[in-house]
């Protein structure tokens, strides 16, 4: 807060100098001294540390406080110099601009480090006053501080805590980039034409491809999954939903999409509710899912979801095969729940694609809009006809982010894959 005009009105450290020197300049020559002291009070009060030198710079008062932050008593203190406690912490030329401003007769304020009797440093902000005389002369300099070494040393922990948080972070990408299909090539392995277009809103995704094929069954499978929150909550729910498709479809040779999701669901029921407390009975954590089961012909494509469509495009038409509205756990998480199964012919030159709603919900373009499910549909069309499925995905890739997105950020972790049927 400052105080403009030509009023005096009184501040408590304003009080506090006219007790020092009763005698100060005119209203007007004030101003500087009040709005000084007015600022500084509103940041610190009250533990104010208050010290008083001559022109010289020896010490005339100080009170306990500030002689408590140096190390001294305030009878060492008295008669010293003030550079006693000066330190060479401080940046080159740093007090020659702090003694040109006071020697000018303007007020200072700024943040010294001085060093204690035990050559310790400490940090305090300042705001120096220099007191004149009726001639305009530096009659005293009067200090106010707050040592800011506590704070500074919170301020300190509080960024390794934040650096420590954001490392885990990055290893924790780490795995889930060891875990899940995040690169083309992956995708690839298993379908040569498709691409795959994952964006994260945080440094740790909710979002999942899973592939997999099942020698047993003569089925390739593929998943696309978007699991509750972001950041650590989904991540780890991604690594549930992972293991779990592996253990179902993998080790317990159950091969059929619906059935797949609905021990999905029990497996995630096991995993939250292993105990009956009041602490579990809230988790309503989950995921929507679009489970894909392609025969090794390319023939046939079976499919079961949760909240999650299939596109198919077929000689430029794109139809939308809507799935169950319901989730892989939340709400219903305590009971069994069923899903239905889709079957459907494919023919070559199809195209398939699976999307996260990240992809939908994710604001931009001139208005700052959704993008939505009209403009992805549109999207799909303009470029489903290029053959090369690598070059889908840059079309794609600049249209929805460089174009779209641009330089908003993330509205929630998105994720697209599309295949092209070949022969």
């Amino acid at each position: 807060m400052a105080i403009t005009g030509n009023t005096t009105a009184p501040t408590p450290l304003w009080e506090e100098v006219q007790k020092f020197y009763p005698y100060l300049l005119p209203a007007p020559a004030q101003l500087p001294l009040i709005e000084a002291l007015d600022q500084f009070y509103s940041d610190y009060h009250p533990n104010l540390l208050i010290v008083e030198t001559d022109p010289e710079g020896i010490i005339t008062y100080v009170n306990e406080d500030f002689a408590k932050a140096a190390g001294y008593s305030t009878a060492e203190l008295l008669g010293q110099n003030i550079n006693i406690l000066r330190s060479d912490a401080n940046e080159p030329g740093y007090f020659r601009d702090l003694w040109n401003t006071i020697t000018s007769g303007m007020p200072w304020r700024g943040r010294i480090k001085n060093r204690t009797r035990d050559y310790e440093l400490y940090e305090i902000d300042m705001v120096i006053l220099p007191i004149p005389k009726q001639d305009g002369s530096i009659h005293r300099y009067l200090a106010f501080a707050y040592d800011t070494t506590k704070s500074l040393a919170t301020e300190k922990q509080l960024i390794q805590l934040r650096t420590d948080f954001e490392e885990g972070l990055r290893y924790a990408r780490r795995i889930q980039r060891a875990i899940f299909p995040t690169k083309v090539n992956a995708l690839q392995k298993f379908f040569p034409e498709s691409f795959l277009l994952s964006n994260g809103r945080d440094i740790v995704s909710g979002d999942f491809c899973w592939v997999a094929r099942s020698p047993m069954a003569n089925r390739t499978f593929l998943a696309v999954a978007d699991c509750t929150g972001h950041g650590i909550p989904g991540g780890l729910l991604t690594v549930i939903g992972y293991n779990l498709l592996n253990q179902i479809v993998l080790y317990r040779g159950i091969t059929v999409p619906h059935q797949i999701l609905a021990e999905m669901h029990k497996g995630l029921r096991e995993y939250f509710l292993q105990e009956d407390s009041e602490e579990t009975r809230l988790v309503k954590d989950g995921m929507d899912i679009i489970l894909c089961s392609f025969d090794y012909g390319m023939t046939e494509v079976q499919f079961a979801g949760a909240n999650r469509p299939l596109w198919l495009v077929r000689n430029g038409e794109l139809q939308e095969y809507k799935t169950d509205k319901q989730p892989i756990g939340g709400e219903k998480l305590a009971e069994d729940v069923e899903f239905r199964i889709f079957t459907l012919d494919l023919e070559p030159e199809d195209r398939i694609y699976l999307f996260t709603d990240g992809i939908t919900d994710q604001f931009g373009g001139p208005d700052n809009k959704r993008f939505g499910t009209a403009r992805l549909r549109q999207t799909i069309l303009d470029i489903w006809a290029e053959p090369s499925m690598t070059k889908q995905r840059a079309l794609f890739n600049n249209i929805w982010k460089r174009e779209w997105m641009a330089d908003n950020p993330p509205t929630d972790d998105a994720t697209l894959v599309g295949i092209r049927v070949v022969d």
